[in-house]
């Protein structure tokens, strides 16, 4: 496995969409670009860094890289396994072609975004009189021609490689006339998040008839709010305590305890959150109604107040939202993304007698449309004795919330996205902030601090946005030096030290030229974390800094194991998974445009937050290596090794997930894997604080207990090179 591009689903989706809206300019990029012409042809050079050893190579590629790059990026299968999407869409297809029809008029659809051209083949099998369909990623576009000429649709489709904003129509246009069916899928988990309000917008200004039937009719957003500690902890920093002594060590500065955090959505798998995690403060409130038939204007900025009586007391953390889509025009085909306790298909059943825990097999997956969660600034105490008004805002592309006690309608013009100003937010994920909140990681962190730690200590920590090297500085060590190569994560920690009166005793470094000389230190401490980590070996950099130094200075971590697991995923495998039959269609020549070009450009191993993703243990948990990190990584040399594991429970073995457990010293380890013992047969419990890697095979393995899994790992040292390797036998 090579350290480049690594498919980083929702973080990248995150990132793309941020830059789309102006919010972030990335200063470091994880690779560039860069062609160079021969007389042959043009070749293509990456820029790539590797985190484990924290250096930058150029690397040749093929000639056609970033084209990879793209496709495999293009390949949302989770949406397209979707099978009730897929089924509620030809339902009011069906309908809408039928009702035209049934008006004397010829059924015109139109197909914004096509993609592999589904929904236009469910057009044309429903009986649609002409199709137009328009995609403007050309490499999916030209997929769509060979899909929709493999099903024997090819006279029937007419495909445009343009954007519907692109599109022109008349006698000499793109389009000969208006079409008067609308069928497009230009949502994401905001719902607006892609354009979905100027497609539409457009769409009914240029592209479609006066009467037309639009699927899906309209959406409706539900916001509910919730008081939950757990959840809070992924937006606020909790200050640091000594559970033994129970004080503060590492006090949260005022700029960080009033921030409103980063304005980019939070998403999440709502329904594998624990029920008892969150206390639900309102009723699902619906707070916008967009009408995309055309009949009432969209707007690209509004503001609603909505007043509620809250059903419980207590204080409102966040806001839960998801949203609904109306298929039809009589709202008798209804698209939910609620999540399992508030979907309306669970209640009815639970209406019945049956719980929700049992009902989670009830609602589809969905990894494309997700709830999301939006934080609340300032975090206001509510009662059941008072109404609160509930401010919802959104622009073009997102949604923003905040709750109030007043009266009064709320203007247009008082609309104001979140902006982190204390820096936390824009240095580090929020899943290394509710890390960073793990109460019971950081007691096993300072005991062992506080077992080292003595008057005499000068610390290195080496570590970004390490704040318990700041509480080393509170333990009694003389001096602590922090080296901090991140511009961001250095100035919030600054604002760290400042506020705890550090300024003293612990100083921050920015570059290894900084780096104290090895008679200075006595104390080598990380936990690890670097921002430029993705999976969880990348902070093995710490490895590499602290190799710099004699054996003979204590380390804290000493040592770390990578592990790993074969699982049955009960979804997350689709992201991954062939389509083949589609509803139907034939999608193989979609499968294996991805799936190669996803070979040239894409890590095998992804990182992922294992906690939303239930899985299966197959095997028992195994250990592929541990590094000693007091020897010298610069005097290791390659390792090459294999071994065979059983497989201990019949099922289907469609994953392995790896991870690493940090051994602090002799008797405390901390781990980024499963937080309980691993049964083979049970579900696994994942540490929610750290993305696990996860290798999706490109098929799924029935496997009994008559089978096993064969391993292999390669490992350079020196140029951090991994390379795992997966077989089921």
């Amino acid at each position: 496995m090579k350290f480049y591009t690594p498919y980083f689903r929702r973080v990248s989706v995150q990132i793309s969409t941020s830059l789309q809206k102006g919010l972030y300019s990335l200063s470091m990029p994880r690779h560039t670009t860069r062609r160079i012409s021969n007389t042959k042809k043009m070749s293509v050079f990456t820029q790539n860094l590797n985190p484990i050893t924290g250096t930058t190579c150029w690397e040749e590629k093929d000639p056609d890289y970033d084209y990879h790059q793209e496709v495999a990026r293009s390949a949302f299968a989770d949406m397209l396994h979707d099978h009730e999407r897929n089924e509620k869409y030809l339902v009011a297809l069906k309908a809408a072609i039928e009702k035209k029809h049934s008006l004397g008029q010829k059924a015109h659809v139109l197909d914004i975004g096509t993609g592999t051209g589904l929904l236009s083949m469910m057009a044309a099998k429903c009986g649609a009189d002409t199709i137009t369909a328009c995609e403007a990623f050309r490499p999916m576009a030209n997929c769509a021609v060979k899909i929709i000429e493999g099903n024997g649709y090819a006279e029937k489709i007419k495909l445009i490689f343009k954007r519907s904003t692109d599109i022109t129509v008349g006698q000499d246009g793109d389009m000969q006339q208006r079409a008067n069916i609308l069928v497009t899928e230009v949502f994401d988990t905001e719902l607006i998040g892609e354009g979905a309000l100027s497609t539409f917008q457009h769409a009914h200004k240029v592209l479609l008839d006066k009467n037309s039937i639009v699927i899906p009719h309209s959406g409706i957003v539900w916001a509910q709010v919730i008081e939950s500690s757990t959840v809070r902890g992924w937006n606020r920093i909790d200050p640091i305590r000594n559970s033994k002594r129970n004080n503060i060590l590492v006090d949260t500065p005022i700029s960080a305890k009033m921030c409103s955090g980063v304005a980019t959505v939070h998403d999440l798998q709502l329904s594998q959150l624990p029920i008892d995690s969150f206390r639900r403060l309102t009723e699902p409130q619906e707070v916008c109604r967009f009408d995309w038939s055309g009949k009432s204007p969209l707007k690209l900025t509004e503001t609603f107040s909505h007043q509620i009586r809250p059903i419980a007391t207590g204080t409102a953390h966040a806001i839960f939202m998801w949203w609904d889509l109306n298929m039809d025009t009589d709202g008798q085909v209804v698209l939910s993304c609620a999540p399992v306790w508030e979907h309306p298909d669970v209640k009815l059943e639970a209406e019945k007698g049956r719980s929700v825990t049992e009902l989670k097999e009830k609602i589809p997956w969905r990894d494309h449309w997700m709830q999301a969660v939006y934080y609340l600034s300032p975090e206001i105490p509510i009662s059941t004795e008072e109404d609160v008004t509930l401010v919802t805002s959104h622009d073009e592309y997102s949604f923003a919330y905040h709750l109030d006690y007043s009266q009064s309608k709320v203007d247009n013009s008082n609309y104001q996205r979140p902006i982190c100003d204390c820096f936390l937010h824009l240095a580090y994920s929020r899943t290394r902030i509710g890390q960073l909140n793990d109460s019971s990681r950081n007691a096993k962190y300072i005991q062992v601090l506080e077992r080292k730690i003595t008057p005499e200590s000068i610390c290195l920590c080496l570590s970004d946005g390490c704040l318990l090297g700041l509480a080393a500085a509170k333990l009694g060590a003389k001096k602590v030096i922090i080296y901090e190569s991140n511009s961001l994560s250095r100035r919030a920690m600054e604002t760290y030290v400042t506020a705890n009166n550090l300024s003293e005793t612990v100083q921050i470094i920015t570059s290894k030229s900084e780096l104290p000389p090895g008679n200075e230190v006595n104390l080598i401490f990380g936990e690890p974390n670097f921002v430029t980590s993705i999976v969880p070996w990348d902070n093995i950099y710490f490895w590499h800094l602290s190799s710099k130094y004699p054996e003979n200075i204590a380390r804290i971590p000493t040592s770390v194991t990578i592990k790993a697991i074969a699982v049955e995923f009960k979804d997350l495998y689709k992201i991954r998974a062939p389509l083949g039959i589609c509803e139907g269609f034939d999608m193989a020549i979609f499968d294996k445009l991805v799936q190669s070009s996803s070979d040239i450009s894409d890590n095998p191993i992804e990182a992922h937050p294992l906690w939303e993703y239930p899985a299966r243990a197959l095997s028992a948990s195994f250990t592929i290596t541990q590094f000693d990190f007091a020897k010298d990584i610069n005097q290791q040399c390659g390792i090459k090794l294999s071994n065979i594991v059983p497989i201990l429970m019949q099922g289907h073995c469609n994953g392995i997930a790896l991870w690493v457990d940090w051994i602090l010293d002799s008797t405390t380890e901390v781990t980024t894997g499963p937080i309980h013992d691993t049964n083979p047969g049970s579900d696994i419990s994942w540490d929610p604080y750290t993305r696990q890697g996860v290798y999706l095979p490109r098929k799924t393995y029935p496997v009994t207990t008559n089978n096993s899994l064969v391993w292999s790992m390669n490992f350079s040292p020196l140029s951090g090179d991994v390379e795992f390797g997966f077989e089921i036998v």
